[in-house]
């Protein structure tokens, strides 16, 4: 009887032990940093206090204003940041919609108008490989001028449709353009403009709009006249990177930011470079080595089983959940409850002898 009691106690201790080391670590800030701002998870390189972030370019301002939400925002700029991507070294922003709107007499409404300017500050650019711009109206046209360090471009699109009947759900210049946009731009301002002051189509649409959007974040459809109107901001995706270095260049010197089971990538037409996990591996490369007792880049690429009530925190950690009573895959050892106890006891030891 009091070997069975042992076993079990083993058991539930092995299955504690897989629980924490499939499950990635919830603390991604620098030890001893406050980790969030309102419902953002901050993680490192980037921080909200002092000496909890690579560098200042880092910085994320989480300053509480009287009377709105605790809002993170990207330091410098009053940019509310909505989501974080480091192994991408990406970053998900929230942009004003611009907006062209005319009176029933065919009068800019400067009351609802709204023009609007985007500039960021290094290492951030705007990407081009995960957003468009759009252009929606039925009267309209836009110019989107943008610096890549000294150098303009300028782009921009047309819109027309003489009824909502005549818009279809695709984006194509009825109700709606779009283009892409070149790489590496920090900033942009957008000029609107209307052909004939929206004097036709003023009953359904008084106001164009315009902005940049991440590709799967905007659908449009006849809807999306009415639905603009009550938008103020769409999520935008920008790049950054660590230095102005190559990996390899990088790799010599003593700040190199990647650290533990990581890669160093070169991002395609930028300088500097960021981090990524190995394959098969998750977490935070860029955490230092020796906070904690398990790698920050940690392998959940196993086959397990566990007591039932907890498959679905299993199946969260990214290990592949199997219906038996045992499972073996490589070093480790799962069951699916006590009363496996002898299958489990002999599992180990085969594994162990």
């Amino acid at each position: 009887m009091a070997f069975l009691q042992n076993m079990l106690i083993l058991q539930f201790s092995v299955f504690s032990v897989m629980l924490q080391l499939l499950i990635p670590a919830a603390g991604q800030a620098l030890p001893g940093c406050p980790d969030r701002c309102g419902n953002l998870l901050i993680l490192y390189p980037f921080g909200i206090a002092e000496g909890c972030h690579l560098g200042d370019e880092f910085f994320i301002d989480c300053t509480k204003v009287t009377g709105i939400p605790l809002t993170p925002y990207l330091a410098g700029t009053g940019i509310p940041v909505s989501n974080f991507s480091l192994d991408q070294g990406e970053l998900q922003i929230m942009h004003f919609v611009a907006r062209d709107c005319y009176d029933i007499n065919g009068s800019l409404d400067k009351n609802l108008s709204r023009v609007r300017v985007l500039s960021l500050n290094p290492p951030f650019t705007i990407s081009s490989t995960k957003n468009k711009f759009f252009v929606v109206g039925c009267d309209t046209y836009a110019i989107f001028k943008a610096y890549r360090e000294q150098e303009r471009y300028i782009t921009g699109c047309m819109s027309f449709c003489g009824s909502l009947g005549s818009v279809n759900e695709s984006c194509s210049g009825v109700g709606c353009c779009q283009t892409s946009i070149p790489y590496g731009l920090q900033n942009h301002t957008v000029k609107m403009a209307s052909y004939t002051s929206h004097a036709f189509i003023w009953d359904f649409n008084p106001c164009s709009y315009s902005f940049i959007v991440e590709d799967d974040q905007f659908e449009f459809s006849s809807k999306s006249f009415r639905e603009l109107d009550y938008t103020i901001r769409l999520p935008m995706v920008l790049n950054w990177q660590i230095g102005n270095e190559t990996c390899d260049k990088a790799q010599e010197k003593q700040g190199y930011a990647c650290k533990g089971n990581n890669t160093c990538v070169n991002p395609i037409n930028q300088s500097g470079y960021f981090c990524q996990c190995l394959p098969g591996y998750e977490g935070n490369p860029y955490l230092p080595e020796g906070f904690r007792d398990i790698d920050e880049c940690k392998n959940t690429n196993i086959s397990a089983t566990f007591y039932p009530s907890f498959m679905e925190q299993l199946a969260a950690s990214g290990a592949t959940v199997v219906e038996s009573r045992v499972q073996l895959d490589g070093n480790s050892v799962t069951s699916c409850g006590p009363s496996t106890t002898m299958e489990f006891s002999v599992a180990l030891v085969e594994q162990l002898y």
